[in-house]
C-alpha cells in the first residue's frame, strides 16, 4: 500500500498517511523525501494506526539517522496516531529519538492536532481567538503538495482546496 505525504511551507506543516502493509524499502523513500524536502523544523503528523511494518531496530535507526541529518535544524514536534494494539514503529522511533524534539503518540487526529496547537503556540492555542484562526490551517494552503509513495516510485498529487467540498 502506499505512503501520501503532504507538505505545507506556508503554514510549516507535513501530513503523512499510511495503510496497509508497509515494506521498509518505502519508509527509506518516505525518510530521503523529508530530508530532501529540508521539513525537519516543520511539525508533522504521521497517521500509520492502518499501517503495519516490519522494520527491524537498526532499519528504525537509520532512518532517524536519516531524518537527523546535519543536525543544523532542530527538529519539529512529531504526533504520531496509532492503533494502541499495534505501532510497534511509532513507539520504537519515539524511544530513539524523544531527545530530538517533542514525539507524541495518540489514538486521533483531533488529539495529534490539538496537542501540536499546544505545542506550537502554547495555551493561548484554546482560546476562542485560536479558533477562529483555524480557517489559516494546513489544509488551507493553496501552495501545499501532495505526494504518493509506492515503492521505490513517487507520483506528485493535485492538492485541491477543501472550501468547495
Amino acid at each position: 500500500m502506499p505512503i501520501y505525504m503532504e507538505i505545507s511551507r506556508l503554514h510549516r506543516t507535513v501530513t503523512i498517511v499510511a495503510r496497509g502493509k508497509i515494506a521498509p524499502e518505502e519508509v527509506r523513500g518516505m525518510a530521503q523525501q523529508l530530508a530532501d524536502a529540508r521539513v525537519r523544523p516543520f511539525a508533522k503528523v504521521v497517521d500509520v494506526a492502518s499501517a503495519t511494518s516490519e522494520l527491524t531496530p537498526e532499519q528504525i535507526a537509520r532512518v532517524a539517522e536519516l531524518l537527523r541529518g546535519d543536525g543544523s535544524d532542530k527538529r519539529g514536534p512529531v504526533a504520531f496516531i496509532v492503533d494502541p494494539d499495534r505501532g510497534t514503529f511509532a513507539q520504537a522511533f519515539a524511544r530513539q529519538t524523544e531527545e530530538e524534539g517533542p514525539i507524541n503518540l495518540f489514538k486521533s487526529l483531533h488529539e495529534a492536532r490539538a496537542w501540536l496547537l499546544r505545542i506550537q503556540h502554547g495555551p493561548s492555542a484554546e482560546t476562542p481567538a485560536a479558533a477562529a484562526r483555524q480557517d489559516q490551517s494546513p489544509w488551507s494552503d493553496p501552495q501545499r503538495r501532495g505526494m504518493l509513495l509506492r515503492g521505490g516510485r513517487r507520483r506528485g498529487v493535485t492538492v485541491r482546496s477543501l472550501a468547495g467540498a
